[in-house]
């Protein structure tokens, strides 16, 4: 009997234990999954902040249609919104244009073309953001990469003869026959970008594809809107390439006026890496479990692939990020209230003080917005973006047992009334993974910065 009743008090001790161990375990991996959760969210929202923050970065290249000293009517506001699957081979002078004038931009749908690889594919109901800037380092300079042969690079030139090159001696509707004092080597200019300065056929961009250096005559990857003749002046702006970088920093050999050319010496200008990232939602295999997917955030870099320029296979960054909501932030007001137009020269208020444009932006979002492919946003919205928030669900990485979400999520902003728009509301999943929405909005420094006035 003393036996039996001793059996009976261990097993009731021993059960006793075992639910205390399972609980317990059951709590660490609640906890575990909870912390998992929250890295995961903090670094999503990390890497994208830090990349979109550099939008619009061209290493002190400033496009003429957001430039405050620009006097003449600019020649390269975005007229189209660029593919980002665009074969590298078909890039003209005016989408080169519009990849510097939109640094960003999103959409619900993944683009396809020639110029991306095969990508994962996208999850439903999930947005696309793209951003172009130039890499903040140097190749080879500290612990930047080196420089790779046929990588795209852009370099912009600060060398007054080069930004006042000459006079054109004559053009026709694809070329243009640059001033007798231009570079004698052949293909010296080829992949510049060339603007018209002054005289017939002013504020045109157009990009160098050939230069016979024997004849000095440059040809263009897009014809004139209007023929220049001999009283245009023309100035080299911009290389974009993978192998001509002859632009030169301020301090170069060559700045007298009328300017003399070739620069000869001097400080040939820093080129950067060309960057565009594509980030977007996509279920992958689960790492532990077969036939078993779990949501990630991934990423497609523009570089070489096999001798080709394209957008690379999307690479993993960080798993459980279930929901990616962009909304972006447009200038499309001056400090007066005024519409803007970059497709007109600047109308200062007061032309004395040149203090208030009332034609350009203030640097200050005036609305954000959701581009989507039903509602997609136009060129002109896209390049007045100067700020953006971001939305990210994240999931749980595995399931946890005996909880239930059946709470809706808020991806984007509350209307007047402060309650979440059906668009904007996901859930509930009814499902036994944990889920937390993380969210932050940035300014564009790049951007929004030079549209500032006193």
């Amino acid at each position: 009997m003393e036996l039996m009743v001793a059996l009976t008090i261990s097993m009731l001790i021993l059960i006793a234990l075992v639910a205390v161990f399972v609980n317990s375990t059951r709590s660490q991996n609640e906890i575990a999954n909870g912390n998992g959760l929250i890295e995961n969210g903090r670094y999503a929202v990390q890497i994208l902040q830090e990349d979109i923050v550099h939008a619009g970065f061209w290493g002190g290249y400033v496009p003429g249609f957001d430039d405050l000293t620009y006097e003449t009517t600019p020649g390269d506001s975005p007229a189209n919104i660029p593919d980002p699957c665009a074969a590298y081979a078909t890039w003209d002078s005016n989408y080169r244009s519009s990849l510097i004038g939109i640094a960003i931009q999103s959409s619900d749908a993944l683009p396809s073309g020639p110029g991306c690889l095969a990508p994962l594919m996208q999850k439903a109901g999930t947005d696309v953001l793209v951003v172009r800037h130039l890499d903040t380092c140097v190749p080879g300079v500290g612990n930047c990469a080196a420089d790779v042969p046929d990588r795209l690079y852009f370099q912009a030139g600060f060398c007054a003869a080069e930004r006042n090159a000459g006079i054109a001696q004559s053009a026709t509707s694809r070329t243009i026959t640059l001033a007798s004092s231009a570079a004698a080597a052949t293909d010296a200019y080829q992949g510049l970008t060339i603007r018209t300065v002054s005289g017939t056929g002013a504020g045109q961009y157009r990009a160098i594809s050939a230069y016979d250096g024997s004849t000095k005559v440059a040809t263009l990857s897009t014809p004139w809107s209007v023929n220049p003749d001999g009283t245009t002046a023309y100035a080299f702006e911009y290389v974009l390439g993978t192998t001509s970088f002859p632009l030169h920093q301020r301090t170069c050999v060559g700045t007298s006026v009328p300017p003399t050319l070739p620069v000869t010496a001097g400080p040939i200008a820093e080129k950067r890496q060309y960057l565009s990232n594509i980030y977007y939602i996509s279920n992958i295999a689960h790492p532990d479990r077969d036939n078993e997917v779990i949501p990630a955030l991934v990423r497609s870099r523009f570089d070489l692939a096999a001798g080709s320029l394209v957008q690379l296979k999307p690479d993993v960054l960080i798993e459980g990020i279930e929901g990616f909501r962009v909304e972006l932030g447009i200038d499309d007001r001056s400090d007066t209230g005024a519409l803007v137009d970059y497709t007109a020269a600047i109308n200062w208020t007061n032309p004395k003080t040149k203090t208030s444009p009332a034609n350009r932006g203030d640097g200050s979002p005036d609305a954000f917005v959701r581009c989507t492919a039903a509602t997609p946003c136009t060129a002109a919205q896209l390049s007045n973006v100067v700020a953006a928030k971001i939305y990210v669900l994240v999931r749980s990485r595995d399931s946890v047992a005996g909880h239930t979400d059946a709470k809706e999520y808020c991806l984007g902003e509350l209307d007047a009334g402060g309650a979440c728009p059906d668009a904007n509301r996901v859930g509930a999943f009814n499902d036994h993974y944990q889920r937390h929405v993380f969210t932050t909005s940035m300014r564009l420094t790049n951007i929004s910065g030079r549209r500032e006035t006193p």
